[in-house]
């Protein structure tokens, strides 16, 4: 898993599919709304920004010796020793 944010913009003008992406970068993502902006006169973006979120059950929990459990069963057996 990467640990990079992920910014991402959309053009929402109808029948434009332009879309832009990018790690770490917000300033990339806002130049490139405007230079889409100034390009094409579309002025409504839908913009998203994304990061890596790892969630696991509090220790000692009925979940946390489930997933405990759950992931010895996924490894191999020569990893379980």
């Amino acid at each position: 898993m990467t640990t990079a944010a992920e910014f991402s913009a959309e053009c929402r003008e109808d029948g434009c599919e332009a879309e832009f992406s990018i790690l770490d970068d917000l300033k990339a993502a806002e130049s490139w709304m405007y230079a889409h902006m100034k390009r094409t006169g579309h002025n409504s973006f839908w913009q998203t920004c994304g990061h890596p979120v790892i969630v696991s059950a509090p220790p000692g929990s009925v979940l946390a010796d489930h997933v405990v459990e759950h992931g010895r069963a996924d490894e191999p057996e020569r990893c379980r020793r």
